[in-house]
This record gives structure tokens, sequence and C-alpha cells, in this order.
């Protein structure tokens, strides 16, 4: 992405946090003076971790209308909250909006201890010389098991997720998720490592680039999809053997890639460390949900004889490539591809029936929904 569309879509992820994602706190009387509305994205919470020994911040983002919906999420955890969670939140609802991916619940952990490089893995050159200083990766273990043991049970106790996890990191936060994905791959389904090392040497004697390759090429591995991105600017800072390990790890990939899991490995041109977290993000996203998979043919649902039945038919098959019930929008912003928009376009067309079975199908999917049971109640 060259910088004038990085910075365009930077504008576009600010501009959606300031409109329709936010939640807006209730509107002052209009007698009250100099005080302004609060705008909100989400809710910080603490949780006390036994296995860290310490209070740690956690940030929720919800999908909209979740509290009166029944069915439930896949969660998207992302480290770095302090600085990646809004973005992350923005790019979320965005791709969730245009039936990309599925609506999701976002949990940030945020450095609230200041122990960020707790989470960086040991690394080192060939020379001997550290990458992440004293680090030494001994905490690594301890964030997998707080993730397992803590903080997924308190997700699953507090709010409607499922089975299907994501998690994102960026150097040196990238440490938990590159651990799990070669030692713990029942933790999550999605990996997201930003501005990560490939040719530097990891503790066991092999770089990352070499254990990337193996848990990639292992035929035992169930379904799983990661990413790594990395920045173009970072590697003018780095040995000219990162920049080929991108290319060579790709290279050695093709046609020896576990086909259950989906992979993308890039460097992102015209990037700077911190500002590729944005398209690193989406790219992940992308990777995890592939645009041919989630390319929803509405108009071919309303062309159709049957649209409640083909409406069905393609998310009960999207449900079981990945595991958990994925339902159609209920309702975007300025867009026709969701269930209202296909009983508004019915009924402009006069198909009374077609409308009716679409209408039957939308309250079972949102049985809570005002709108579906005020359309339903009026043609009764």
């Amino acid at each position: 992405m060259n910088p004038y569309h990085s910075f365009q879509f930077m504008k576009h992820c600010l501009t959606l946090i300031l409109t329709w994602m936010i939640v807006m706190l209730p509107v002052l009387p209009s007698n009250a003076q100099n005080q302004k509305d609060k705008i909100i994205i989400g809710e910080s919470t603490s949780l006390h971790s036994k296995i860290l020994d310490e209070e740690r911040k956690v940030f929720i983002s919800l999908p909209s209308n979740y509290n009166r919906n029944v069915h439930s999420y896949p969660v998207i955890i992302v480290m770095d909250a302090e600085y990646l969670f809004e973005v992350t939140n923005a790019i979320i609802k965005i791709k969730a909006s245009r039936n990309e991916m599925p609506e999701s619940i976002l949990v940030g952990i945020p450095n609230s201890t200041g122990k960020r490089y707790d989470m960086a893995m040991q690394l080192s050159y060939p020379d001997g010389r550290t990458f992440f200083g004293d680090a030494d990766g001994k905490k690594i273990k301890d964030y997998l098991a707080f993730f397992r043991k803590e903080l997924i049970p308190f997700l699953e106790n507090n709010y409607r997720i499922n089975d299907h996890k994501t998690i994102i990191g960026m150097s040196p936060t990238f440490g938990p998720v590159l651990e799990a994905f070669w030692n713990q791959p029942d933790l999550f389904d999605g990996y997201i490592v930003l501005a990560s090392e490939l040719a530097i040497n990891t503790n066991s004697g092999k770089t990352i680039a070499e254990r990337v390759l193996h848990a990639i090429q292992d035929t035992k591995r169930t379904k799983s999809a990661i990413y790594i991105g990395k920045a173009s600017e970072d590697l003018k800072r780095r040995p000219k053997e990162e920049a080929s390990a991108y290319i060579d790890l790709n290279q050695r990939l093709e046609g020896t890639a576990n086909p259950n899991i989906n992979y993308r490995i890039e460097i992102l041109e015209n990037e700077n460390h911190y500002g590729m977290s944005i398209s690193g993000i989406e790219h992940g996203l992308e990777n995890i949900y592939p645009y041919d998979t989630w390319n929803v043919p509405y108009r071919d649902f309303w062309n159709s004889e049957n649209p409640a039945n083909e409406i069905k038919k393609f998310y009960d098959s999207l449900s079981n490539q990945y595991g958990f019930e994925i339902v159609p929008l209920e309702e975007s912003f300025y867009a026709a591809q969701t269930l209202a928009g296909t009983i508004r376009r019915l009924e402009r067309q006069g198909r009374k029936k077609e409308l009716r079975e679409v209408l039957e199908l939308a309250i079972k999917y949102y049985p809570n929904s005002p709108e579906f049971r005020s359309m339903h109640s009026d043609r009764d």
C-alpha cells in the first residue's frame, strides 16, 4: 500500500470510529452548560491473574446490538491494546459491516503493568548479539497459561464467545502468538504477527523462519490461519538476510504447506514499524476470512426463486467451514446486502411470499429484533 492509500485508509478508520461504530451516551439536558457527550467504543475491566501475579486491565468491545442478540461470537485478542485496540476495533467493524468477516468480540490486553518485554522472545544474531535486550522468553508460557486458564474462562463466563479465537501481537508482543502457533495450536485458530523478525535465532538454535516453516508443513495440524507481516522501512535497518528470509520462506512453502493452514507472509512496502499495523491487521483478518469464501452473493439470493433458502444454505455452509454458527447481518451502514436490505428489496418488487419467508428466517436469527418483529406483525 502506498503512503497516500495508507493515509486515506487511516482517515477512513478514524472517521468510522467517530461516526457509526461508537456508542453515544445519553444526551445531556439542554441546560447543562459546558458539558459534552462522551464517546465510548468499549469497556475496561480488571482481571486478577494468579499466574502472572498481578492485576491486568482488559478492554472489551462488543458487536452492535450484542445485548439483544442471542448468538455467540468469535473472539479476537489484541496485545498492545493501549495502542492497537481502537484501530483493530475500527477494522473489524468496517469489514464485518461489509460481510467480509463475522461480527466479533474484541478483547484488548494493554501493557498496563509496563511489562511489554515479558512477552518478548529470546532472539539473537549469529554473532551473539541479542535482539530484545535482556528478554529471556521465560514469561511467554505464563502468558499462554493466563490466556488458557484465566482470560478465556473469564470471557466464557461473562460473554457469549464461541470456540473460534484469534490473537494479534506486535514486536515484541508477538512472542506468545508464535509460541502458541508452534507449541499450543489448540489455543487459537487465527494468528496475526506484526513486525516480525524471521532470520534471527530463537533459543532453540533455529530461526523464526525455520520454526514457522516446520509448523506450516506439519501435516498433523488442524485448520488454522497465520499472517506474518514486516514493514519495508524496518528492513533498511536489518541485515540483508532478513528480507531474504521473507522471500525464501514463501518459496519453500510453495507446494509443501499443509493445506489446512492458510498463510500469508509478506513485506509491506512503504510502511514503517508501527504504521504497518493498519495494513497488517487488515491483511491478517483477510487471511483468516478470505474474500473468496466471504464473497456473499446477495444479488444471486435476490434473483433466486427462494431467497430465504439460498441465504440459509450459504450461511450453513459457511458455518460448517469455520465450526461455529455464522449468521447474516441484520442491518448495516448504507448497505443493502443484509437481511433488512433483502426484505426492503423484495417489498419493492412486490414478492410478498418470498418476503415473508425471509422475514421468518430473519426472526429465527434475530428473535429479539424489534424491526423484524414489527415487520412481521404488520403482515399478520
